[in-house]
């Protein structure tokens, strides 16, 4: 089976240079990567020519204009000719033995939809930050568990013709893209395997541009909203929504809804809270709290806001 890695990229050349090679040095058989240059004035060609004259089955594909993160997805998604997809972020890296742990998963069982594994926080040299905190574990057929984090972008491995039924990344948004995208992959129902392997390093710090929850951004917290509206009439169209997942989403909008407020945007406290308080379909008490939220004092969400993000990092 042929491997596609989709690297969507935005200038950051060293970085770039750093994730493709991390793929050059598995030496892997039938693959290509496709690098969806999203506008940059770096000279990603180049970069890409210096890996196809080493041997490497490269694909730069530009546009003249900056259309984010998704967008360059969906192109490399259209372009891929592999059978197996794999999203490698452009300031992320693989490990040596990760993606061929996932691809001989899919070898031994040609039923498998996707496959998954873990990825590690990394600091800019790519050290473990946490003393190596991990992301990616199991998770269950509850409708609860569809809202949750249980891979990173790119510790997953798909099968091209189930992300066609998935459909294309969200174009709408500017954050929690990837945990809107797994969601819509959970729900869809695949076959999948979980693989106890490390696949990649998640760079959290570096110098380069880059798109950050740290700090308060609107589009950010919007985009959080659009995700939890999808996800919440997906489940539902599909029959695989429950008070469990219901609530689980409304309270990540509570936590956004004191964000906006915590930094003046009232009427989009209000948009929040309204759009948390109609997720419920059965908990009264819960709309209750939520009824109550909308009379408390600046000074609260400010407070709250503080003991939510003292200790966040990237």
């Amino acid at each position: 089976m042929k491997l596609t890695i989709i690297i969507p990229a935005h200038n950051r050349i060293g970085l770039l240079y750093e994730a493709i090679n991390s793929v050059a040095k598995l030496n892997l058989d039938s693959s290509e990567v496709i690098v969806c240059d999203d506008g940059s004035t770096d000279d990603l060609g180049g970069l890409c020519r210096t890996f196809e004259s080493k041997g490497l089955e490269i694909i730069h594909s530009r546009t003249e204009e900056n259309l984010g993160a998704q967008v360059a997805r969906n192109r490399g998604m259209e372009l891929a000719r592999g059978e197996l997809l794999l999203f490698l972020d452009s300031d992320d890296a693989l490990t040596s033995e990760g993606l061929p742990d996932l691809l001989e998963a899919f070898e031994h069982d040609p039923s498998l939809d996707y496959v998954y594994g873990k990825v590690i926080r990394a600091t800019e040299r790519l050290d473990a930050r946490r003393r190596g905190l991990l992301v990616g574990e199991e998770f269950s057929d509850s409708p609860y568990d569809v809202g949750g984090y249980h891979w990173h972008t790119i510790g997953a491995l798909y099968r091209k013709d189930y992300l066609k039924r998935v459909g294309p990344w969200n174009v709408d948004m500017t954050g929690s893209q990837d945990w809107e995208y797994q969601a819509r992959v959970k729900l869809e129902g695949g076959k999948r395997r979980f693989v106890n392997t490390v696949v990649g390093y998640w760079r959290q710090q570096h110098t380069a541009e880059r798109v950050s929850a740290i700090e308060f951004r609107p589009d950010y917290v919007k985009s959080v909203m659009i995700a939890c509206d999808v996800v919440l009439k997906i489940a539902r169209k599909k029959n695989y929504c429950d008070t469990a997942l219901e609530k689980r989403l409304a309270k990540r909008l509570m936590v956004h809804a004191i964000e906006w407020g915590a930094n003046g945007y009232w009427l989009e406290r209000k948009k929040c809270l309204f759009q948390a308080k109609n997720s419920q379909s059965s908990s009264p008490i819960f709309k209750f709290l939520l009824m109550l939220m909308a009379y408390t004092p600046a000074i609260f969400d400010k407070l709250l806001y503080w003991f939510i993000t003292k200790d966040r990092v990237g």
